[in-house]
């Protein structure tokens, strides 16, 4: 509290303007912070196991508290109308830009916040709504803006086009004359991707892999942060002047998460551009198949229909063959029906293996020595080809390894097929299911169910571990299978 009260008073109103300016003094004190998140997040050893991750994440999160604090005064605003209120201006700008959208409307839907409707019936295939070229913003637009400047120089925006993005939307909203307002009126105000959690929600994710990728993405973009700031604030640039004032850690995540949740790749007639794409972008994801297409003839996206939509229906777009880790951290939900949903496990070669070198080494052949994560899939066939490599090597004995390290090409190690299957042989294939079964079960083991405030990220949290156990249920009873078919073991 104390912190938060000190940067209040520490800020000045800029005359004439809804912005405030941190004091001297204050700026120099969150430079400090930001140079400390700069060395924190710069020198972390991936390679550490997870409870060092963790407390590592808590160092991160107790630097960016003292930084928020300080830029609360910045962040601090009113919404003065809800996103639905803001429609009609939203569509007017849509109409005189030529975008076409006569038969569909927002609205509200439970679990979903907003949402497209169909105000009459849809029939698959047919044409939904179209989005001109020019209603999109692109990072070509970025790339033509005055920004153009800073990305000439910085090597991270040159290469990352999510990021200038999302620089560029930072920029655009805070420019009341911008072309794209009314789009940005109508996005929201925060999201429910991880940079949103708080430490106790991250941790609840545990023991999902996912609980490791959000400690990763959430120092990313803590080092994101801390290295825009301090180029913004020393390279002299008439366009950095302008985001200087504006530029805090809640603006960038939300300005990332922004783009995380809605951009799309324009395919343009030579290279292609990371986008987004007014209204469409509004529409939520259900199984099913790409609907949505880049018109180059007509220049303009087109989305059809994915079903038959009946009046009154929610519009659904599917978002593509992505598992629900994929949509959990970058799309901030978690879709039960997911039928390419995946766990990843991570798998390596003890350092203190006697047969490392050649276990490595027959890896190597099949291009798997620097994969440590492997999938199970969901549904009929859940061990995917690699997994099903490393596991059969992994278990081979000195004999068999010299036999496939002989081999020409190792190429039946990946396969299941019955001539494949004969010459791995079955006691292989016997240690290899059980130890997988082993492994599945023990990971099962971990999961528990805990009591938990229900809101949309704990909602997320639970639904996110229920399908990873899925896909752990369901492997189990496919090795167990497997195991059955395999002919008795030698005595």
């Amino acid at each position: 509290m104390g912190r938060k009260s000190h940067s209040k008073q520490s800020a000045k109103k800029s005359s004439g303007k809804e912005n405030y300016k941190l004091s001297q003094n204050i700026r120099k004190e969150l430079a400090v912070y930001v140079d400390k998140l700069l060395k924190l997040t710069s020198v972390f050893q991936t390679t550490v196991n997870l409870t060092k991750s963790w407390e590592h994440h808590n160092d991160i999160e107790a630097i960016l508290g003292e930084i928020r604090n300080i830029e609360y005064p910045i962040n601090s605003h009113k919404v003065s109308k809800s996103r639905q209120s803001r429609k009609d201006n939203f569509f007017s700008w849509l109409s005189e830009n030529g975008a076409a959208f006569e038969d569909i409307d927002i609205q509200e839907f439970e679990g979903y916040d907003l949402g497209l409707v169909a105000k009459k019936e849809f029939k698959e295939g047919s044409l939904v709504l179209t989005v001109p070229r020019k209603l999109m913003m692109t990072e070509q637009n970025a790339r033509d803006s005055a920004l153009s400047e800073f990305i000439a120089v910085d090597p991270l925006l040159q290469n990352m086009p999510n990021i200038t993005l999302a620089l560029f939307l930072l920029l655009e909203k805070n420019n009341p004359e911008s072309f794209w307002k009314p789009y940005i009126d109508v996005l929201p105000e925060k999201y429910s991707t991880v940079l949103y959690f708080t430490p106790e929600e991250i941790l609840e994710l545990k023991p999902s892999p996912v609980f490791e990728s959000s400690l990763k993405l959430y120092r990313s973009i803590a080092r994101q942060y801390a290295y825009f700031y301090n180029k913004i604030h020393t390279l002299d640039l008439p366009v950095l002047q302008n985001l200087q004032e504006i530029f805090t850690y809640e603006n960038y995540r939300w300005a990332v998460s922004t783009v995380m949740t809605r951009q799309n790749n324009l395919e343009q007639s030579t290279t292609d551009t990371t986008a987004f794409i007014p209204l469409w972008d509004m529409c939520n994801h259900e199984h099913g198949k790409l609907t949505t297409d880049f018109n180059k003839e007509l220049n303009r996206g087109e989305c059809y229909a994915l079903r038959d939509f009946k009046p009154g229906e929610q519009i659904f777009i599917f978002y593509g063959a992505r598992p629900n880790a994929d949509l959990f951290l970058h799309n901030g939900f978690v879709y039960a029906d997911n039928q390419h949903d995946s766990l990843s496990l991570a798998l390596g070669v003890s350092s203190s293996d006697p047969h490392r070198d050649t276990r490595v080494a027959l890896l190597s052949r099949l291009g798997l020595s620097g994969v440590t994560h492997y999938s199970l899939y969901r549904g009929d066939s859940p061990i995917s080809a690699e997994l099903l490599a490393f596991i059969r090597i992994f278990n081979m004995n000195q004999d068999e390894l010299t036999k496939w390290s002989n081999h020409g090409l190792p190429g039946d190690l990946v396969s299941t097929e019955a001539t494949s299957a004969a010459a791995v042989g079955a006691e292989l294939d016997r240690r290899a299911y059980t130890y997988l079964l082993t492994r599945c079960g023990l990971i099962k083991a971990m999961y528990k169910t805990k009591d938990t405030t229900d809101n949309t990220h704990t909602k997320n949290i639970k639904l996110l571990k229920q399908c990873e156990v899925q896909i752990l249920d369901g492997a189990i009873k496919y090795l167990e299978t497997e195991l059955q078919k395999l002919p008795a073991a030698n005595n």
